[in-house]
């Protein structure tokens, strides 16, 4: 409370005999006149104020006009004049004074001004602690409301009689861009979480990781990705993330974040993870089309196997099925037994990144490393076969040929050098690539209904699973998954021409767990549904 008079009798006496604690007043200050006034104000920043209108120095109205323009807090003003100050009183009414009262000062009037103040402030506060309460309320349940919106686009089928509402919706949630931006689809899903749920006997484990993983992705997605993204978790504990595409490079940095995603979850949620992209942007009303289309390529880690981006082209990462990651020592021995001088020359255009991830900057710390690669790598290929055993006799002396090589242009050159003679040497006497596929071939057809993955197969013929990749592509002129879905289908074909077979029994004897996504693939292949196949046969299907 201010009370502000240039008569010593008057403001102590409003100081000392009103009972100010009756109207909620805990401390109470006074200054002779509005100059000395408007400086406590700005100091104390009092609520309530009573001052006499006139004063020598600085009026009372022109102390409210002052404190009016530059106070950013709620304070109610009650201007004390005499008769003869009316157009006074009725500009500082203008100015904000809630009130006044008159000389000579009557207690019951003023206290009566004061409650009705001091009502008012109370009022203030709670108007405006109930506006701070549902802000709070509104921003909580922004994030629940797009998660709705997120599922209700992706999980449904659009509806075009609902646009002009999902507009508002997403307009009102912030998520503008989704109306004119074209936006991929990222599947987000942990590998076996089954396992993981059964080996912790927790949920609360599963609700943790999922967690984990969600707070992995936001970040990487806003520290990253140079557009608008949406995030949600759907109800199999996948992050569905909805990405602006506007160009068609921007699937590129998709991919990008896909495999950095990947990557911080590895490292900080200490799980494995897959991710499958859609194959193309597109519009909000596509956004179900693209999640069916993303969760649908999420069913390749069987075949690919996990912890890797899942393209509808099959998998993506460092270990490139069409240039094998030279910094796997398995890869670079099957691209020494069974690739050709220019698939050896491809693969070495990754030696300066394979060097740059050593992190060396001295060329005699880079030579070292090299030598010890070179090393493992023909210890490796010792085993498999390599009769060339100098390097064992003498191995100073493949350090001193390394030495002499002091740019990553000349190291790069006698590494590709080193490798070409281990591959004239392996094509000597080692199986063909034509071998090896003849054998994965064999063992597909032996085990197409079950869960076969590159990996299992690879394992199988003793390649790695990205030269396998590879190697199908070269002699099948087909993926793996391609060629092992024509297996299956090709057996389908067959059990579907026989009455004694239930379409379900036929998904489940040539592989597929899932009769719906069974049938999916035998349309896109034969171009009818096992149904209309079984009709076409003159077989009725109940």
């Amino acid at each position: 409370m201010l009370i502000v008079d240039d008569e010593l009798e008057i403001r102590e006496g409003l100081r000392t005999k009103i009972p100010w604690s009756n109207y909620g007043v805990d401390d109470v200050i006074t200054a002779d006149d509005g100059d000395t006034a408007l400086e406590a104000a700005r100091t104390l920043l009092p609520e309530l104020i009573v001052t006499d209108i006139k004063m020598k120095r600085m009026s009372g109205l022109a102390f409210i006009q002052a404190l009016a323009a530059e106070a950013s807090y709620s304070w109610r003003s009650i201007v004390v004049s005499g008769y003869d100050d009316f157009e006074m009183v009725r500009q500082a009414m203008k100015l904000g004074a809630m009130d006044y009262v008159l000389k000579p000062i009557n207690t019951t009037e003023l206290g009566d001004v004061l409650r009705k103040a001091a009502d008012e402030l109370e009022q203030e506060r709670l108007a405006k602690a109930n506006q701070l309460l549902l802000n709070d309320h509104v921003q909580n349940a922004i994030p629940k409301m797009r998660e709705d919106l997120l599922r209700e686009l992706a999980e449904s089928e659009h509806n075009p009689y609902r646009e002009a509402r999902i507009s508002h919706r997403l307009q009102t949630l912030q998520l503008e861009w989704m109306l004119w931006d074209r936006m991929a689809v990222m599947v987000i899903e942990v590998d076996d979480l089954k396992a993981i749920g059964n080996r912790t006997g927790s949920s609360r484990e599963i609700g943790l990781i999922v967690f984990g993983i969600g707070n992995v992705v936001k970040q990487t997605l806003e520290e990253e990705y140079p557009s608008p993204f949406a995030l949600y978790a759907d109800a199999k504990h996948r992050w569905i993330a909805v990405m602006s595409c506007k160009t068609p490079d921007r699937m590129e940095a998709c991919k990008e974040m896909a495999q950095v995603c990947i990557r911080r979850i590895n490292d900080y949620v200490k799980v494995k993870v897959s991710i499958a992209l859609s194959t193309a942007p597109g519009r909000f009303h596509q956004l179900h089309e693209r999640f069916v289309e993303a969760g649908d390529i999420l069913e390749q880690k069987a075949v690919y196997g996990g912890n890797r981006l899942l393209t509808s082209q099959g998998w993506e990462g460092d270990a490139d099925p069409d240039n094998p990651s030279i910094r796997n020592l398995d890869e670079v021995l099957d691209l020494a037994r069974y690739g050709t001088d220019e698939d050896i020359a491809a693969a070495m255009d990754r030696f300066v990144e394979m060097v740059q991830s050593w992190q060396l900057s001295q060329t005699r710390d880079i030579q070292q490393k090299l030598f010890e690669w070179l090393l493992s790598l023909f210890k490796k290929a010792s085993a498999l076969g390599w009769t060339d055993r100098s390097w064992e006799k003498n191995p100073i002396g493949l350090w001193e040929q390394l030495e002499q090589f002091d740019t990553l242009e000349s190291l790069r050159a006698q590494t590709e050098r080193f490798l070409l003679d281990m591959a004239r040497n392996f094509r000597s006497h080692a199986a063909s690539s034509s071998q090896i596929i003849q054998e994965a071939d064999k063992f597909i057809r032996a085990h197409y209904a079950e869960s076969l993955t590159l990996q299992s197969v690879a394992a199988e013929v003793h390649v790695t699973p990205v030269w396998l990749s590879k190697l199908f592509k070269k002699e099948k002129r087909k993926t793996f998954l391609e060629y092992l879905t024509d297996v299956r289908m090709e057996r389908a074909r067959k059990m579907l021409g026989q009455v004694q077979y239930k379409i379900y029994q036929v998904a489940s004897e040539v592989g597929y767990k899932d009769p719906v996504h069974f049938t999916k693939l035998f349309k896109k292949q034969a171009g009818c549904t096992p149904k209309e196949y079984r009709r076409l046969q003159g077989i009725a299907d109940d």
